[in-house]
């Protein structure tokens, strides 16, 4: 098969085999090694018989990296944190206060760049998922226009983008997603992309975010096992648990709002 041919995912396949030294693999081989191995239950064994079924065979370090990059993961750990390690990753990076359509317009524009801000505000406010509404402009300007005035803050440098009332309902959403990545910091790469592989679509987790700095230990890294622990159904429900209380905040500020109006919610 050409490579141009390639599905996304067996390019990013090929691509990751090739930087472990591996020769091109033939396209049907690459979609056949893609079929099962997304599987939360047990991702990393189920990748490494699925390379070995097409006679590759790779050291767990490396078959963790091939999974990483399955996931998006371009150079994992490749940015170094320093000393200031927590308080990048779980304190606010982006704080702004929204209380005008001008300047829900303004800082649409001016954060266009960020790949997960619409998904992460439509993660937690699915009524508002309709075609012509992907843009930031246009997803921002239909929660002021559903939700009025807010705070739009980044938790973390590699965080979710969120948008809320009030400042304790920005910490109520940031306590546990500080929970979740340090529980993450603890784990292994089996537990981790077991987790990430349980949230919809995995490449926009949480988890998966956090993979291209060096916030987990290097012994996690370095003592890697192929098999999925309990771990993973813990930070797996973490993760689900933080977008669900999202989800809640912006259905309680869309209804209060509404009864405000006199008017439906939608």
């Amino acid at each position: 098969m050409h490579p141009d041919r390639l599905s996304t995912q067996a390019a990013r396949l090929q691509r990751a085999l090739g930087e472990q030294g591996v020769a091109p693999v033939g396209g049907t081989a690459l979609e056949t090694i893609l079929a099962g191995w997304r599987t939360p239950d047990q991702p990393l064994l189920a990748l490494d018989a699925a390379l070995r079924h097409e006679g590759v065979a790779l050291e767990p370090p490396a078959l963790a990296e091939v999974a990483w990059a399955l996931l998006g993961v371009q150079g994992r750990a490749r940015l170094q944190l320093g000393e200031a390690r927590w308080t990048r990753l779980t304190h606010l990076a982006e704080l702004h206060d929204v209380t005008l359509p001008s300047q829900a317009r303004t800082l649409a524009r001016q954060l266009a760049g960020e790949a997960f801000l619409v998904p992460d505000l439509l993660r937690a406010r699915p009524w508002l998922r309709e075609p012509g509404r992907e843009g930031a402009e246009n997803v921002l300007a239909a929660i002021l226009h559903t939700e009025w005035s807010g705070f739009l803050a980044l938790l973390g440098e590699f965080g979710p983008w969120v948008y809320v009332p009030t400042v304790a309902d920005l910490q109520a959403l940031s306590r546990p997603y500080a929970r979740l990545v340090h529980q993450a910091a603890e784990s292994q790469d089996a537990e981790l992309l077991s987790a990430a592989l349980q949230i919809d679509p995995p490449e926009e987790s949480l988890l998966v975010r956090l993979e291209v700095t060096d916030y987990r230990q290097s012994g996690r890294r370095e003592a890697l096992s192929l098999r999925v622990g309990r771990n993973a159904a813990q930070l797996a429900e973490l993760e689900q648990s933080f977008w669900d209380d999202a989800e809640r905040l912006a259905q309680r500020r869309r209804a209060e709002w509404a009864a405000r109006r006199g008017g439906p919610s939608a």
